[in-house]
């Protein structure tokens, strides 16, 4: 049976679960062990998604042939989206590193800062289907808010429309649950502990709205209320938008029957 490499983004953990929670007893989960997996592994738990975890050196042994689907997960960390060209090498390396032994290669990630955007064509040379999230329409993801709206189109319009000009911050799931880290990576604080220089920085930057989008998954029990105490801290006004899991299902269904087939 193939076997599928996915790199990803610690954002994209609910997705990952909901997706390895519907899938059936012939596909083998090996997670890579790091320490960002902490979050997706009580995740797993508490839905009983069964999986092992093997080193990076054990990926060429366990990925050898069997009568199972393989799907090896490698979650690398938050501190790559503060700086595009190391996101970039990093991602890079890691296909580099390990994918030539894997069927195909799934990357949940975004353009991010515009570094991953040519990702397929550079590693062409694998001679293994080698993606990178898109819409519905062949587009590319901006990043992973962008993939939670579903599609660039909609997320541009929940950007642009009806704003009056003011900015919107977005808090999908697992944005809510690290908002403060994720302040840091941006470099828009560098204590987001201290509200009353934060909310400056958030007024200098036109941000008068916190998007709450929604995307049908619950694995992150607080996060409604996470989304009124930063409206509340911020004295933003909250705005409700319908995301969905779509982008994440839909790349790793079409992947898994191309390397099937």
């Amino acid at each position: 049976m193939p076997s599928l490499y996915l790199i990803s983004c610690r954002m994209f953990e609910d997705e990952l679960v909901n997706i390895f929670e519907r899938e059936d007893e012939n596909t083998r989960l090996l997670l890579v062990e790091n320490e960002n997996i902490e979050g997706i592994e009580n995740k797993f738990t508490e839905t009983s998604v069964g999986y092992e975890k093997i080193s990076v050196e054990d990926i060429t042994s366990r990925t050898e042939s069997t009568d199972e689907f393989v799907v090896v997960l490698n979650i690398l960390e938050f501190a790559l989206d503060a700086d595009p060209s190391i996101l970039k090498d990093k991602v890079y390396m890691t296909i580099e590193e390990k994918g030539n032994l894997f069927d195909g290669i799934l990357i949940f990630y975004g353009l991010c800062g515009n570094v991953l955007g040519a990702i397929e064509s550079d590693f062409a040379q694998l001679g293994i289907p080698v993606r990178i999230l898109k819409d519905d329409d062949g587009n590319i993801v901006d990043d992973c808010i962008c993939a939670a709206f579903g599609n660039r189109g909609t997320y541009v319009e929940a950007v642009t429309g009806g704003n009056k000009g003011e900015g919107i911050y977005f808090l999908t799931p697992m944005q809510a649950a690290n908002w403060k880290e994720m302040l840091v990576l941006a470099r828009m604080t560098s204590d987001p502990d201290d509200i009353e220089m934060t909310k400056m920085v958030f007024d200098y930057s036109g941000y008068k709205n916190v998007g709450k989008v929604s995307t049908g998954l619950c694995y992150e029990k607080k996060f409604d209320e996470t989304v009124d105490e930063f409206a509340s801290l911020f004295d933003f006004e909250k705005k409700l938008f319908e995301g969905s899991t779509k982008v994440a299902d839909q790349n790793y269904e079409s992947i898994k029957k191309e390397i099937m087939n």
